[in-house]
């Protein structure tokens, strides 16, 4: 018998998912998915393509309609809020997908990040972005000092995720979910984004969907193993690194 997850209100679980579920049609891409992360945590989501990582943060940012379950953060019931009010209660996201605005600054892309609509008009009218302390801190602390009037689009494929990843976070959200952050990367790049990180999100709880294992070995401290929608391991990276049953499903040896 699968055992019942009471919602856990309490202000330090930073997330929580309940009996988390995602139909379309006869398939569940997300299936009765429980997942609690702690206040401060660096918590990676891994598994095989198809297990429903990308589908849990669209879930939990309702992107996507839930078909069944609950989502809470630091107390709030998440469930049914509009993206934007999740956005106001201090979740920040980057998407697998590209988002940035390619004619657009890395600074004035950065900008948007931090003001949202409201940055509209300063950007179109005044070019407030290369002003603004917060974006010029940032820039700095992706390592893109200098970088700053360069429009996205010429940035490099590792520079550009870095943009991202501040995008993310320059709003100083509580939560911030990282779909993929290494993506595409060189080794040395995958590396650097470790470091970038750690520091940028010392103060911030973290939950990374991730395919490089070496990556999410020095970045998490817990992590998920997701398959066919659902949660199979959790434990230390080193835990989940010596289970013979995340083996299996990588390989596809076993099919649950």
């Amino acid at each position: 018998m699968t055992a019942v997850v009471s919602p856990d209100r309490s202000p330090d679980v930073a997330l929580q998912a309940v009996n988390l579920t995602k139909r379309f049609g006869g398939l569940a891409a997300v299936d009765g998915f429980d997942l609690t992360v702690r206040q401060g945590a660096s918590h990676c989501i891994i598994g095989p393509n198809g297990a429903g990582k990308s589908t849990f943060f669209d879930l939990v940012t309702n992107v996507q309609p839930i078909t069944a379950g609950d989502v809470y953060s630091f107390g709030q019931r998440l469930t049914g809020l509009p993206p934007d009010r999740c956005a106001r209660l201090g979740i920040g996201r980057k998407f697998q997908a590209p988002t940035l605005f390619p004619d657009l600054t890395a600074a004035e892309n950065l900008l948007l990040g931090k003001m949202g609509q409201r940055a509209w008009r300063d950007l179109l009218r005044h070019r407030a972005a290369p002003s603004d302390a917060d974006v010029q801190t940032m820039l700095t602390r992706l390592t893109l000092n200098g970088l700053g009037d360069r429009r996205a689009s010429d940035l490099s494929h590792g520079q550009q995720q870095w943009l991202e990843i501040g995008v993310a976070l320059i709003a100083r959200p509580r939560l911030v979910l990282l779909d993929e952050p290494t993506a595409g990367m060189s080794p040395r790049e995958t590396a650097a984004t470790a470091d970038l990180l750690r520091e940028l999100t010392a103060n911030v709880t973290t939950v990374i969907v991730e395919h490089d294992l070496s990556f999410v070995r020095r970045v998490a401290d817990v992590v998920t193993v997701m398959h066919r929608g659902k949660a199979i391991v959790e434990g230390t990276p080193d835990e989940v690194a010596g289970s013979a049953l995340v083996r299996d499903v990588y390989l596809g040896r076993r099919a649950l």
